[in-house]
Formats: C-alpha cells, sequence, structure tokens
C-alpha cells in the first residue's frame, strides 16, 4: 500500500535527519576546539612581535619563525583533522578525537604559561 511505503520513507528520512544533526553539532564542536587553538597562535604570534597572519599556512609559518614549531605541528594536525575533516567533511572518528585531546592539553599547558 502507498500509505506503509510512504511511512516507511518518513521514518526513514527521519533516521537520516537525526544522523545529520548529529554530523552538524559534532562538526560545529570540531570548528569551536580549533577556533581556540587559532585565538591561541594569534595571541603567542603578536605576544612575539610578529606581523599578525591571516590565513592557516601563515600562523604555522609565524609559529616557526617564533621558535615554536611545537605548536606549529599541532595547529597543522588539528587544521587537518578538526578543521578540514570535522567541519568541512563533517567526519567523526578517532582521529578528530585524538586532536580533540591533543588540543584541549596543549590550550590548557599554554593558557598556564600565559596566566
Amino acid at each position: 500500500m502507498l500509505i506503509d511505503q510512504g511511512t516507511k520513507e518518513f521514518q526513514a528520512a527521519e533516521k537520516a535527519e537525526a544522523e545529520l544533526s548529529v554530523r552538524r553539532r559534532s562538526a560545529l564542536a570540531c570548528e569551536t576546539a580549533f577556533h581556540a587553538l587559532v585565538e591561541l597562535a594569534d595571541v603567542l604570534i603578536e605576544q612575539a612581535s610578529h606581523a599578525p597572519a591571516d590565513t592557516h599556512d601563515a600562523r604555522v609559518e609565524a609559529l616557526e619563525d617564533i621558535g615554536r614549531q611545537d605548536l606549529a605541528n599541532t595547529y597543522h594536525r588539528a587544521k587537518d583533522a578538526l578543521h578540514i575533516g570535522g567541519y568541512y567533511a563533517q567526519r567523526v572518528g578517532r582521529l578528530q578525537a585524538d586532536r580533540l585531546r591533543e588540543i584541549s592539553e596543549v590550550l590548557e599547558r599554554e593558557l598556564r604559561k600565559l596566566s
């Protein structure tokens, strides 16, 4: 019957919408966490009296220029996993979870230094 087909299709659409909602929330979480790292990088670059960076690549270069290769590597890895993979591709996986954990630890450590 058509009503059965319509009901099944509606249920499938509800399930897909729920999945999309989770992906959108995860994507936003990845982007928000990455943005915290962007803000930290900008503060450290400014404190070192380096010219401001206006792109992700420029931030990586500036972090390298000020002797923060460790943060440059973290930034690059987080950009790929969280900004590109998590936000744009809406991927939710081990890589995103690992990078979230990594930048959380980095931010905590760096913020303690700034205090």
